[in-house]
């Protein structure tokens, strides 16, 4: 529900097999690269993905290339795909739970479980690994302290596998690094309503979940990170904004604000002082909880999934209940008019 590209995408859509396969190999002949990644929104979901993967090791094991496969649904993940990359070159893997507790994951209708997520990241380590990198996200609608604090105790629970392996048979200490970025509510989801917090706030989030780590049983095999506060600010302030901020963005620029996505450049106080400037108010776009029936200044876009049917997501995630997987029923978001993808699939 978080997620815009999985609205805007619509509907679900796979791309040939053998067209894949022509794109590494002209794409490794043309670059010199070592490394092809799968890169999807989430790369599990890819039904012939085995096939794939077993094509790119036969076809390039001996050059020494490494696949890297990245957002990888923990529940889907195949232990047969697991086992052949690693032939190649051990890595860590990269799941992402999104929410440590099992409410904030129904809010978000991310549908795992901690079975799921225990059990996949168990595979994971019998087959061998011993580094497990996790994306969560923090100031999701109706995030409670317990959900902060769930993360760290998730992460504990997943090293706790790891040493669940008879110390002979395991492969060194287990290295868990979590990462935790900032909700930014986007256009077109059915958390375009949703309010986010100040930079004092999101701080404070990210201390809870720090000090949760520190009080963890296996803590020294547990690495923390957390995304940067004052810019989580200004990308709410431009994720939803109208015409009105591009006067930010021109004084900003005039302030000297020029290569500001490098963190070594962002000067926070210059964006501030473009907000005074230009009388913008961050609170307005950033600090509440817009109305049902507020008009948006994106909203005579149509990109086929309503309205109506974001808002009846809204509603669901307020209530913690998830929705279907479009390829287990369809809920009506109002795709099907384009007639394609799992749309038609769907009904053959």
């Amino acid at each position: 529900r978080f997620c815009q590209a999985g609205m805007l995408y619509r509907p679900t859509r796979e791309k040939d097999v053998e067209v894949l396969k022509d794109y590494a190999y002209k794409m490794l002949k043309s670059t010199g690269h070592e490394e092809i990644s799968l890169s999807s929104l989430s790369s599990s979901d890819y039904s012939h993905l085995r096939e794939l993967v077993t094509f790119l090791i036969d076809e390039f094991k001996s050059q020494g290339i490494n696949i890297s496969l990245p957002s990888l649904r923990i529940d889907a993940f195949s232990l047969d795909v697991m086992g052949q990359v690693q032939d190649i070159r051990k890595s860590s893997l990269t799941f992402a739970p999104e929410a440590g507790s099992q409410r904030m994951r129904n809010v978000i209708n991310k549908g795992l479980t901690v079975e799921d997520i225990i059990g996949g990241a168990g595979q994971a380590f019998d087959g061998g690994w011993n580094k497990v990198k996790l994306y969560f996200m923090l100031g999701l609608p109706t995030e409670t302290e317990e959900d902060m604090r769930a993360i760290p105790e998730l992460a504990d629970q997943i090293a706790r596998r790891y040493y669940e392996i008879p110390k002979d048979q395991r492969n060194g200490k287990c290295q868990i690094t979590t990462s935790t970025s900032f909700f930014i509510p986007k256009p077109f989801t059915p958390f375009q309503w949703a309010r986010m917090y100040t930079n004092e706030e999101y701080i404070s989030r990210a201390a809870i979940v720090k000090h949760a780590f520190n009080e963890q049983l296996n803590r020294k095999s547990l690495k923390y990170h957390w995304h940067d506060a004052e810019v989580t600010v200004l990308e709410g302030v431009f994720a939803r904004g109208d015409r009105k901020t591009s006067e930010v963005i021109k004084e900003a620029y005039r302030l000297g604000c020029l290569y500001d996505s490098w963190s070594d450049q962002f000067d926070n106080e210059k964006w501030m002082q473009a907000f005074e400037n230009t009388g913008i108010d961050i609170a307005f776009y950033n600090l509440r909880e817009r109305s049902l029936d507020e008009v948006f200044p994106w909203d005579f876009i149509d990109i086929g999934v309503t309205k109506e049917f974001l808002k009846q997501e809204w509603n669901h995630a307020m209530n913690a209940e998830v929705t279907p997987n479009c390829r287990m029923k369809c809920s009506g978001c109002g795709v099907a008019k384009w007639k394609g993808g799992v749309c038609i699939e769907s009904k053959n």
